[in-house]
C-alpha cells in the first residue's frame, strides 16, 4: 500500500492509532499538508513534461505551528511515515532511499485521489 492511501484513510477515518501520541487534529492537518504538497508537485511533474520553467520542491514547515512539531515527532519514531519522509532544516521531502518510481506513484495517487473541494461561504 502506498503511504498516498495511508494518509487518504487516516483522513477520511481520522483514526491515528497508527501514530499514538499524536493530537488527531494536528494528524489530520499533517496528512492535508502532505497530501496537497503531493498534489502540486504532481502539477510540477505536468509541467516539466510540457517544457514549462519550474522545479520539483519540498514541503516547507513553520516549526512555529504544533502540526509542524508533530511531524517531526512522528518522523522520528518507526512508522509508514519515518519510511518515506524526512525533515531536513525546516522541509519535508521524500527520504533518499525511496526510488523515483515510487516518489512518482505517490505524487500521482495524490493527483487523482485527493481533491479537496473548495469551501465557499
Amino acid at each position: 500500500m502506498n503511504i498516498v492511501d495511508i494518509m487518504i484513510e487516516l483522513r477520511n477515518t481520522r483514526k491515528s492509532e497508527l501514530l499514538e501520541h499524536i493530537d488527531p487534529d494536528n494528524l489530520t492537518v499533517i496528512v492535508t499538508e502532505i497530501l496537497s504538497w503531493l498534489r502540486l508537485e504532481r502539477k510540477r511533474e505536468i509541467w516539466l513534461e510540457q517544457g514549462r520553467p519550474t522545479a520539483l520542491k519540498s514541503l516547507a514547515l513553520n516549526m512555529n505551528y504544533p502540526w509542524c512539531a508533530d511531524l517531526v515527532k512522528i518522523l522520528q519514531n518507526d512508522n509508514v511515515f519515518a519510511e518515506v519522509f524526512q525533515v531536513d532544516g525546516k522541509h519535508l521531502s521524500f527520504k533518499d532511499s525511496v526510488t523515483d518510481d515510487y516518489r512518482h506513484e505517490a505524487r500521482l495517487l495524490a493527483y487523482e485521489k485527493y481533491d479537496p473541494k473548495m469551501i465557499t461561504g
